[in-house]
């Protein structure tokens, strides 16, 4: 089977979760011998015109060469929109290649992404253009975000008519598409990318691992660390990340003595595992509505348990199985009540724990493969 992959960067501009997997996919698939041929489109750079982002005839014109070459049995595409526009589904369609969309976030069900209003209320329905561009979070100014909205819109309209399946890795994020795709889909949660190699479990420090950007909420992390070491004066927190409020966020540190925190700026992948095993536990503190949270699977499969923000699309999973704590998002009250109930009840860390763990190992690169080969072998025999 010969799988064409197609997102908007390449495999040497790993910019975040999505190229991370796309990664680990398809090295999974060679090592494992699987009978699935991948074959990665992604563009190398960012730059594009603002007509570029609408129509990007570059873009296309290679990816219908790459069908005409690589002669693709199924389209499986991830993050679109710029630089790659979806404009090369209805040559696929003439085909009769499927397409199958993994929703990875919310862009398509708002062009902001955040899925917060300017008050901080959680979008549940989009509702209309105009409240979209006037009031959904975050805010740049009318005329980029109507551009921004109009992008969107057309492009939506383009995968509502070509793509035949979607997956998404969380079911609220499932549920939106599917109220607003008139098209079949699932959920295929993430599978676990890190795994601990060595079994260490230490516990040295509080650990964040992320971009430093605002809609992380790492100075509401920072606004609870300053009161729990008040109680807890030895308690160390790293935070492995870079992003535009570093600076900001290293001058709260400054401002507020806060001697315990480290910055350790962004880490690679045997860094991270390092971190994770010597964590008492990772905090996740989102500002705005993530679909999933790839960084709490990783912190369960090193055995750690975590406290998260009640936009983690993952939350649902945590509660039920009882593998962390959540708190209301943006409250730093209440996240260091969380912090410090830990830190206070070893017997619910170490429960935690354990059931953080379990979750984890159900969630594993084979599991996830095993059924990613599901979808692609029902979507050729309807095919």
């Amino acid at each position: 089977m010969r799988v064409l992959v197609i997102n908007n960067f390449s495999n040497e501009n790993k910019l975040g979760g999505v190229e991370n997997y796309l990664h680990e996919l398809i090295n999974y698939a060679q090592k494992s011998q699987s009978d699935i041929e991948f074959k990665w489109f992604g563009k190398d750079s960012k730059k594009t015109n603002w007509f570029q982002k609408f129509y990007n005839r570059e873009s296309t014109e290679e990816i219908i060469s790459e069908i005409d070459t690589f002669q693709p049995d199924l389209i499986h595409c991830f993050s679109i929109g710029a630089p790659v526009t979806p404009h090369f589904m209805k040559y696929a369609k003439s085909k009769s290649i499927p397409v199958l969309q993994s929703f990875r976030d919310y862009y398509y069900i708002c062009p902001k992404n955040y899925m917060l209003t300017d008050t901080g209320k959680v979008i549940t329905y989009h509702e209309s253009a105009m409240e979209c561009i006037l009031h959904h979070h975050p805010k740049k100014n009318i005329v980029y975000d109507s551009l921004l909205y109009l992008k969107q819109h057309y492009h939506k309209q383009i995968l509502k008519k070509h793509i035949d399946y979607f997956l998404t890795p969380s079911d609220n994020l499932t549920d939106l598409i599917a109220n607003d795709f008139d098209v079949p889909g699932k959920t295929l949660p993430n599978p676990a990318l890190l795994t601990n190699q060595s079994f260490e479990n230490q516990s040295n420090y509080l650990l964040y691992v992320g971009r430093l950007d605002k809609e992380k909420g790492v100075h509401t992390l920072l606004k609870a660390f300053k009161n729990v070491v008040k109680k807890f004066p030895n308690e160390q927190l790293v935070i492995a990340g870079s992003g535009s409020e570093k600076k900001a966020l290293e001058q709260y540190v400054e401002a507020n003595q806060l001697q315990n925190v480290q910055f350790l700026g962004t880490q690679q992948r045997g860094e991270l595992e390092n971190l994770y095993s010597k964590a008492k536990f990772t905090i996740v503190p989102s500002e705005f509505l993530e679909s999933y949270g790839n960084v709490i699977l990783e912190s369960f499969a090193f055995k750690k348990t975590v406290v998260i923000s009640n936009l983690l699309g993952i939350a649902k999973e945590v509660e039920t199985t009882k593998s962390g704590l959540i708190f209301p998002f943006g409250n730093a009250e209440k996240l260091e009540e969380a912090v410090e109930k830990l830190l206070a009840d070893e017997t619910l860390k170490k429960e935690l724990e354990t059931n953080a763990f379990t979750y984890a190992e159900s969630h594993s690169f084979e599991n996830h493969f095993k059924e990613l080969t599901q979808v692609y072998n029902t979507l050729l025999q309807k095919n």
